[in-house]
C-alpha cells in the first residue's frame, strides 16, 4: 500500500510518491543537525517514502481536472525546479502567474468517481535558503464526505508540514525514480525525497556541469539504507549518518573524520549501494533482536577495497559514515552531537 500523489501536467494522468515507512518516513533536515551530520528517522519496516496522506486513498491514475485561481483558469502549467509557472486570459490576454502568485488556488484531481480537491494555502522559498530555488508549499485536501480542510502532508508526529515539487515520481514498490517530463511529485517535508532536496541535492540543479538528478536518488537510498535499491529499508528512528559526496565544489562534506567510533556505511548510486564498509546500519537489527532478510546483494559488494574513497571504477556519488555501536552503546558515538 502506498499514499501520495503525484499529477500529470499534460494530459493528464497523475502517478504517485513514495518512499517507506511503517508511520511515515522522516529524515529531520541536514542543516538543523550538529556538525553536519543528518538524522535519518526513516522508520523499521516502512511502507510510505514521502508522508503525504489523502484519506488513506492512493491517487494512482488521477486526472487533473483544472487548476483555478481567483475564478480564472490556470493554461501552460509547468514546473520550472521547484516553482510552477502558468498563465490566465485576461481579457483575451495572457497573463503570466508563478511561484507564490498561486497561492490561493485549487487544485482540482479526478479518478474513477472520486474526485479530490487541493488548495494552495502557502507558497514561499525555504527560509533556511531564502535566495535558493526551493520552494515550500502548505497544501490542504478537501474531505470528500465533510468538506473539511486539512493538511495533504503530515510529518512523523502528525503535525501538518510543507510539500515541495519534484518532476517526475517514484515507484512504490522499489523506490526508483520513474523518468517522466510531464509528471509531478508533491514530496512531503520530513521525509525522504524532500530531505533529500533539503540537503541540497536538488534533481533540478547542477554543481561544476553535473546534474543532480542521480545524487538526489542516490541519496534516497542512503537515506533509508537500502543496500540493494530495491526499496527495503534497513533503518531506525533517530539514527545519525554522516553523508557526504564527491562533487567538486562539494555539497556535503564528511564531519566525522576525526571521530575512531565513525566508520564508512558504503558508497551509494541511484540502484543502491556500489560498496559497504565495516559499520553497517544492520547492525542495529541484530543488537534489538530484529529478524531480517541478509541483504542479497552484500556477496558482490562486502570484498570492495577502498570503500569511501570514491574510485572512479565505482561510479559512486555519495557515502556515509556511521557509529555502529550507536544503539548498543551511544555513548560512544558521543563525540557527536545529535
Amino acid at each position: 500500500m502506498t499514499r501520495g500523489i503525484c499529477l500529470l501536467l499534460i494530459g493528464s494522468v497523475v502517478a504517485c510518491d513514495v518512499v517507506g515507512s511503517a508511520d511515515g518516513t522522516a529524515i529531520s533536515a541536514r542543516n538543523d543537525a550538529d556538525n553536519g551530520i543528518a538524522l535519518n528517522t526513516a522508520q523499521l519496516n516502512g511502507w510510505n517514502l514521502n508522508g503525504m496522506r489523502v484519506n488513506g486513498t492512493a491517487l494512482n491514475g488521477m486526472r487533473v481536472n483544472g487548476w483555478n485561481l481567483n475564478g480564472w483558469n490556470l493554461n501552460g502549467i509547468s514546473l520550472v525546479g521547484s516553482s510552477f509557472s502558468a498563465t490566465h486570459d485576461v481579457d483575451g490576454t495572457p497573463v503570466p502567474v508563478s511561484g507564490d502568485d498561486l497561492i490561493g488556488s485549487v487544485l482540482t484531481l479526478e479518478g474513477g468517481d472520486t474526485t479530490f480537491v487541493l488548495r494552495f494555502d502557502d507558497i514561499y522559498l525555504d527560509p533556511a535558503d531564502p535566495n535558493g530555488d526551493v520552494w515550500f508549499y502548505d497544501i490542504s485536501v478537501q474531505d470528500n464526505e465533510t468538506s473539511q480542510w486539512s493538511s495533504l502532508c503530515n510529518d512523523h508526529n502528525g503535525q501538518p508540514t510543507q510539500a515541495i515539487a519534484i518532476a517526475n515520481w517514484w515507484n512504490p514498490t522499489t523506490g526508483a525514480r520513474v523518468d517522466d517530463p510531464t509528471a509531478v511529485t508533491f514530496a512531503c517535508r520530513d521525509a525522504v525525497l524532500a530531505k533529500c532536496v533539503e540537503w541540497g541535492y536538488r534533481p533540478w540543479a547542477t554543481v561544476g556541469g553535473v546534474g543532480l538528478a542521480d545524487h538526489h536518488q542516490a541519496c534516497t537510498r542512503l537515506a533509508r539504507a537500502d543496500y540493494c535499491g530495491d526499496g527495503t529499508p534497513h533503518t531506525f528512528t533517530g539514527t545519525p549518518i554522516d553523508v557526504f559526496d564527491a562533487l567538486t565544489p562539494a555539497i556535503q562534506s564528511p564531519a566525522t573524520l576525526d571521530r575512531q567510533s565513525w566508520g564508512i556505511e558504503a558508497e551509494w548510486g541511484p540502484n543502491g549501494a556500489v560498496c559497504i564498509g565495516d559499520q553497517l546500519r544492520l547492525k542495529m537489527y541484530d543488537d534489538n533482536g530484529v529478524p531480517y532478510d541478509f541483504p542479497g546483494c552484500f556477496d558482490a559488494l562486502d570484498d570492495i577495497s577502498g570503500c569511501g574513497d570514491f574510485d572512479s571504477s565505482r561510479g559512486a556519488l555519495l557515502a556515509d559514515r556511521y557509529c555502529d555501536v550507536w544503539e548498543s552503546d551511544p555513548g560512544a558515538c558521543a563525540a557527536a552531537t545529535y
